[in-house]
């Protein structure tokens, strides 16, 4: 029996996380998420470049709660 998708992406980002701290997967995430918003901004998908644009932005409000 095969491991369904959403169980192999939890352990994955499990072992991520006690491998490399939250901090740092969440700071990853972030830049990811940013490089992708601009990536489809210059492929003129703007929605998709606004979505991902908004989920790095929320990414990078809670590192910034994190260092103050």
């Amino acid at each position: 029996m095969t491991e369904p998708k959403t169980e192999k992406l939890t352990r994955a980002l499990n072992q991520l996380i006690e491998e490399h701290g939250i901090r740092s997967v969440v700071h990853s995430l972030a830049d990811h998420c940013f490089n992708e918003a601009e990536f489809l901004r210059q492929d003129r998908s703007t929605d998709l470049a606004q979505n991902w644009q908004e989920i790095a932005e929320g990414l990078q409000r809670i590192i910034d709660q994190w260092e103050s």
